[in-house]
């Protein structure tokens, strides 16, 4: 029996996909389960939602492992998965999906502002309420992405299938429309 622990995700995924070994793929769920856990109760706030949901993201890498390309990094790839299943999950069940980006957002405000470095709490979710109300689905995840789970600019570009100016471009006009929103509420 093959060890495959201390494999990388890469050859686990490779493995996988060239012989359909359970092991690997068994490999890989072990490895991620619990952080999958952790983001899904993240969005959803409630544990035994957030098993479920953890669950219908595992159904859906096995399922679509075989089309994941390793341009970008596996956790990286896999973020993307669980964020939209979450929020596919909130809006089936009719909860306020910009709630939680907000409360995921709230603490990295102060990446995004300039000037200042104490925002009150009230403030800051004005201006995320504001935020989130100008940008699309996707401009929401590529914050999500850079700011709360710190991915770099080079794997987001292959999640989101843009180019580096692209990104580059929406990250910053996301900054300036934070920072015009920052002054508006500030005397």
């Amino acid at each position: 029996m093959q060890n495959l622990s201390g494999r990388s995700d890469e050859h686990l995924i490779n493995q996988f996909k060239q012989t359909g070994d359970s092991k690997a793929i068994s490999t890989l769920i072990d490895r991620y389960q619990e952080l999958i856990y952790q983001k899904c109760l993240g969005y959803v706030k409630d544990k035994d939602a957030a098993a479920d949901l953890s669950q219908e993201v595992l159904i859906k890498l096995f399922l679509k492992l075989k089309s994941y390309q390793s341009q970008a990094k596996f956790s990286t790839w896999l973020f993307s998965v669980i964020h939209n299943t979450s929020i596919d999950f909130l809006r089936k069940h009719k909860k306020s999906v910009r709630n939680i980006l907000i409360e995921k957002l709230l603490d990295q405000l102060e990446d995004l502002v300039e000037d200042e470095n104490d925002i009150p709490e009230k403030i800051s979710i004005q201006i995320l309420d504001e935020l989130l109300e100008q940008l699309t689905p996707e401009d929401k995840m590529l914050l999500l992405m850079k700011y709360k789970e710190r991915h770099p600019i080079k794997e987001i570009q292959k999640i989101l299938n843009l180019s580096e100016s692209a990104i580059k471009m929406r990250l910053k006009r996301a900054r300036d429309r934070v920072n015009k929103l920052h002054k508006k509420y500030l005397p």
